[in-house]
């Protein structure tokens, strides 16, 4: 009986040794220079891209259509936790994207714009 218990307990710690936890954090894009009271203040036939620039930084990616660019800024927060096992694991991460896209004509004159930001993420 004995012979059997030894092997067995030494299995049994070994799986605990090899199960563990897991956290993860991670941020991704342009940090979040843009509020949603902040870019509240732009006007649209009136705000350039330079004011625009100026107030949010370099974006993430410019996209140039037929008659007018667009800028469009993006940052990705992700938390989470889990457990990894020999037999089960389970992750649980939550991603939230703040975004805003910003379109001008031909002259840099802002036409449309829309932004979101999470509201508890908000500074």
């Amino acid at each position: 009986m004995r012979t059997i218990l030894k092997p067995l307990a030494v299995t049994l710690i070994g799986l605990f040794l090899l199960s563990s936890c897991v956290q993860v954090k991670t941020k991704r894009g342009v940090e979040v220079a843009w509020q949603n009271h902040l870019v509240e203040g732009l006007v649209k036939g009136e705000s350039t891209r330079k004011q625009v620039m100026d107030l949010l930084g370099p974006p993430s990616q410019v996209i140039s259509l037929q008659n007018e660019t667009a800028l469009y800024y993006l940052f990705e927060k992700a938390e989470g936790e889990g457990m990894l096992l020999i037999v089960y694991n389970r992750m649980e991460i939550d991603t939230r994207y703040d975004r805003a896209i910003f379109f001008f004509d031909e002259n840099n004159i802002l036409t449309d714009y829309s932004a979101h930001v999470h509201a508890h993420d908000e500074k």
